[in-house]
């Protein structure tokens, strides 16, 4: 099992352009979408070269209800199905959770990646902010994970089950 240490530097290692500073002149939109399993597509096409998919990602911008590929010169418009990631992995590190998503990017639940409770296809499911307004959805198997966690450690009966990561409770399913 890795120590919190070494997820903390790995995370550390993780860097993304600041999409958020940067506001180009040329607007537009491009045939890219992005399903609700995380898979992205360019002209109905699955593109299968993870690291052309990391690239997109990394320049990803959720602006007003809507996503764009971001670069100094150009923002363009995409289509997102649900949100762009899925927390694919989840480890329990110590006190803390650790999200992975389906591009391998890693975060800790906590203040600044919070889970939130969204409806989804009829149920509340677990979502997590990985950076700016992006979020990931937690996949059904995490979930059951986290909900198998929750009931164990749940002290009183609740309308919810919580877990926590370090000081932050968060909310994992509700009646």
């Amino acid at each position: 099992m890795r120590k919190l240490t070494e997820i903390t530097e790995s995370i550390n290692q993780q860097s993304n352009p600041p999409v958020h500073l940067w506001r180009p002149n040329i607007v537009g939109e491009i045939d890219i979408r992005i399903d609700a399993q995380g898979f992205w597509f360019h002209e109905g096409d699955g593109i299968a070269r993870e690291t052309l998919v990391k690239l997109f990602a990394s320049i990803l911008r959720f602006e007003k209800g809507d996503h764009f590929l971001v670069t100094p010169a150009e923002k363009l418009k995409i289509t997102v199905d649900d949100v762009p990631f899925v927390v694919h992995q989840m480890e329990h590190v110590e006190d803390t959770w650790v999200a992975v998503t389906n591009l391998h990017e890693q975060v800790i639940i906590g203040e600044e990646h919070p889970v939130e409770l969204r409806l989804y296809q009829d149920q509340w499911v677990p979502y997590v902010r990985i950076r700016y307004d992006l979020w990931a959805r937690v996949s059904r198997s995490i979930y059951y994970q986290w909900v198998s966690e929750a009931m164990e450690s749940q002290v009183d009966a609740t309308d919810s089950l919580k877990l926590n990561s370090q000081a932050y409770e968060f909310e994992v399913a509700s009646s």
